[in-house]
């Protein structure tokens, strides 16, 4: 790949390669004809397309007769010498018109990092819907990848497309769509993959010529980074088979990191199974600019080998990508003459009716694996692939470390006592979208060196649970796992047992191995009890919750003590009391009248699109009103942009939040820390009303009463009626509240608080002395502490 980021691997038709060739396009079609070793087309629905590569391996043998030679071409020249001389003279012109236009320079949009995650959370926003209409959200993230892959490769199409539009008619939206899709797809041809999104981007239906224009102009300035996001959407989004989900690129980057120590060594990278090139991806994010790298890729999977064919274009480092079958080793010999430095991949283990037929004249390695499973056969397909001293990292089934199967215990054996196999990671379980799988990572080598222990990692323990999706290693986790691989592999900072992070690490001699059935399995050689600290380590541990612990009983005192302070006695009987029971100067007013109910933003304006982790200001949803308060755990944010459009659902401390739609359950009051956040669409949000200056009730009285088992009792029946309860502002307006004066109303409040603030402090003090006894008892039950 040149510095116009193109391939010389690309796919042209015969028109083009004549162009190149300077000959006439007939001619093409008679080479083909005439000559059985013409390289064979590819076809993209009618379109035959050619491998420029081959191309010129087919004519490098092929001088230009002296009647068809220019005059500045001397003899013995080749068209494959005269193509190559016009492929550069074209790809500097390519160059030259990638310059940016002035008025995408000045489109006002910065390029910083917190501006480019705004631009993504509006292009995912509300905009969507209006860009893609009738198509399918994977079209519409079809046209979002095109236009940052054309933008951010430097393709000159992409500075010419709008930045700026008037009304235009139906068929100049269909027009501008299909010139993206085309320009996508040639630049695509270019770098050697087929073509693809135009089919996707005619099928978005906008409403507006504008709309197509705003998405153009909202893609200026993202880069590498956002197009992840992109391509991370394109697979929670396509629907695609559990044996074709996306690698999470925590697993991408754990894998990597864990495998590379000696950066010049990996120069040579093969993906087997490329999927949406996010290993090779990773690997390029890493070592390129650091290494000469040439990075080669392979799927049956047409559609995301163009996802790939983009993603890897992106680095400017030399790709390779081919469209084979399932199973590749069915196909052809062992890739002996191709073989890799580095391959990491992750591999359709489960696929079915992918098996090993028997090979003629070449033995399977290990053993041929056993039929229907094709988890042994990927693996020893990686291994032949690596050169001498090559390593790899290959995504694996729980099952296949443990499997009873004779035929792969077998196999196992084979692998350990050749040295073939370094260390086994077991990964947390549901890191997949959309899949529960559970998994380990394999992490292999192919030396004559004698391996005389494999580390065994048992790391299932780690990761965050998101509100929806996928379970995520945090950047904490993922560094911690390879630095202990990596410590490993140095001899120099490897510890036994319960790591850092909370993962566990054991590096298990071989006797132990053969004695365990050749299992791989980490469970079966960690020891979930062990300690990560040293004596004296565990020691300072035990010290600080037992302070903690000290400071919460402290605490716990002086609540109690202002909780003893209280002082209540009963209403007078002298006290005249109204009809219903209440004393004389109390009221039993409508909700309605002291406070104005606000209904939550509606789903079309607050949708999940918009949501996400990584946003500027938290949402408040039913989950999180928990006992009277809002938990901030598990929360999910919106951009700027949003919150400006819907600034009448922001919150103020003294705020209270009921839950509209739902099972019922107490409300919690706003305090100082969450002012300003928005409360999404199945909350009420409650205002006290003014009079005079002051509110009509006080939020601490309010709440309390809300909470009130019979009036929580009260929401429950009127919110009936509906498959799911359901109550509006208007119902919960009716609420009849009985009301003292304000000073009266402060001192239920005062005193309540004060239980409260009781209630908080022994919960504490209980969680610290669990923790504190559970520390205890970790290191007194290894030893590591001894009571006295």
């Amino acid at each position: 790949m040149d510095g116009t980021g193109l391939s010389e691997d690309r796919l042209l038709s015969r028109a083009e390669l004549a162009q190149l060739a300077g000959v006439m396009r007939p001619a093409v079609t008679n080479w083909q004809r005439r000559y059985e070793d013409y390289p064979e087309p590819v076809r993209t629905g009618e379109t035959e397309l050619f491998s420029l590569r081959a191309v010129l391996g087919w004519l490098d043998s092929r001088p230009i007769p002296s009647r068809a030679r220019a005059s500045d071409e001397p003899p013995g020249i080749t068209y494959a010498d005269r193509m190559r001389r016009n492929l550069t003279a074209s790809d500097d012109a390519r160059q030259k018109a990638t310059t940016p236009s002035d008025e995408a320079a000045d489109s006002g949009l910065s390029r910083d990092e917190e501006q480019r995650a705004r631009q993504l959370a509006q292009l995912l926003g509300p905009i969507a819907d209006a860009v893609r209409g009738g198509g399918s959200m994977t079209d519409y993230l079809a046209l979002l990848l095109s236009l940052v892959f054309l933008q951010v490769s430097g393709d000159p199409h992409s500075v010419s497309l709008p930045r700026t539009a008037r009304a235009r008619s139906r068929a100049a939206t269909a027009a501008l769509l299909q010139e993206i899709g085309e320009a996508a797809d040639e630049a695509l041809r270019l770098r050697g993959v087929l073509p693809g999104m135009r089919a996707a981007i005619v099928r978005l239906e906008p409403r507006e010529y504008a709309d197509v224009v705003e998405v153009i102009r909202l893609t200026d300035g993202l880069g590498i980074d956002e197009f992840r996001q992109l391509v991370d959407q394109f697979g929670s989004r396509a629907g695609l088979p559990s044996g074709e989900f996306f690698t999470p690129r925590a697993v991408v980057r754990l894998m990597r990191d864990a495998v590379i120590d000696d950066e010049d060594s990996a120069q040579r990278v093969y993906d087997p199974y490329v999927r949406a090139g996010e290993m090779l991806d990773g690997v390029a994010e890493r070592l390129g600019g650091v290494v000469p790298l040439t990075l080669r890729g392979e799927s049956p999977q047409r559609g995301t080998l163009q996802l790939a064919g983009m993603n890897l274009a992106l680095h400017g480092v030399p790709v390779e990508l081919e469209a084979v079958t399932t199973a590749p080793w069915n196909e052809r010999v062992w890739p002996k003459a191709r073989q890799a430095d580095l391959i990491l991949t992750n591999p359709p283990f489960n696929a079915r009716g992918v098996g090993a037929r028997p090979r003629e004249g070449i033995d399977w390695p290990y053993g041929p694996p056993p039929p229907g499973n094709p988890a042994f056969a990927w693996l020893q397909h990686v291994l032949v692939s690596l050169k001498d001293e090559g390593h790899a990292g290959v995504v694996m089934p729980v099952s296949a470390g443990a499997s009873t199967d004779l035929r792969e215990r077998e196999i196992r054996g084979r692998l350990v006592e050749d040295g073939a196999v370094e260390c086994i990671v077991a990964l947390p379980p549901q890191l997949f979208s959309g899949a529960q799988v559970s998994v380990c990572l394999w992490f292999l080598r192919r030396s004559t060196a004698v391996c005389e222990e494999i580390l065994f990692v048992d790391a299932r323990e780690l990761g965050d649970k998101a509100s929806r999706g996928p379970r995520v290693l945090s950047d904490e986790h993922v560094g911690a796992v390879t630095e202990t691989v990596q410590a490993w592999r140095r001899g120099t900072g490897f510890r036994l047992g319960r790591q850092s992070a909370g993962h566990l690490a054991v590096a298990a001699p071989l006797e132990a191995v053969r004695a365990a059935g050749y299992s791989l399995s980490p469970a079966d050689y960690v020891d979930r009890w062990m300690s990560a600290a040293s004596p004296a380590d565990a020691a300072i541990e035990a010290a600080a919750t037992k302070r903690a612990l000290d400071t919460a009983g402290r605490r716990t005192k002086a609540v109690d003590g202002a909780v003893d302070a209280l002082s209540y006695s009963p209403l007078p009987s002298a006290v005249v009391l109204s009809y219903d029971g209440l004393p004389h100067d109390w009221r039993r007013v409508p909700l309605g009248d002291l406070v104005e109910i606000t209904a939550g933003p509606s789903y079309s304006r607050l949708p999940a699109e918009v949501r996400s982790v990584a946003g500027d200001l938290r949402v408040v949803m039913p989950k999180h009103l928990r006992e009277g308060r809002i938990d901030d755990r598990d929360m999910e944010k919106v951009g700027e942009d949003v919150a400006r459009a819907l600034a009448r659902f922001r919150l103020r401390p003294g705020d209270i939040l009921c839950v509209r739609s739902g099972a019922q359950m107490p409300p919690a009051l706003v305090e100082k820390a969450q002012e300003g956040w928005l409360f999404s669409t199945n909350l009420l949000r409650l205002r006290a009303l003014e009079s005079d200056g002051e509110v009509l009730v006080l939020p601490g009285y309010l709440l309390a009463y809300l909470s009130l088992p019979q009036t929580v009792h009260w929401l429950k029946e009127y919110a009936r009626g509906t498959a799911v309860p359901s109550l509006s502002a208007a119902t919960l307006a009716l609420l009849p509240v009985p009301l003292p004066p304000l000073a009266h109303q402060r001192r239920i409040s005062n005193a309540l608080d004060a239980v409260g603030a009781q209630i908080t402090a022994h919960r504490e003090l209980i969680q610290a002395a669990m923790h504190h006894r559970s520390t205890l008892a970790a290191h007194f039950l290894t030893g590591v502490l001894v009571p006295e």
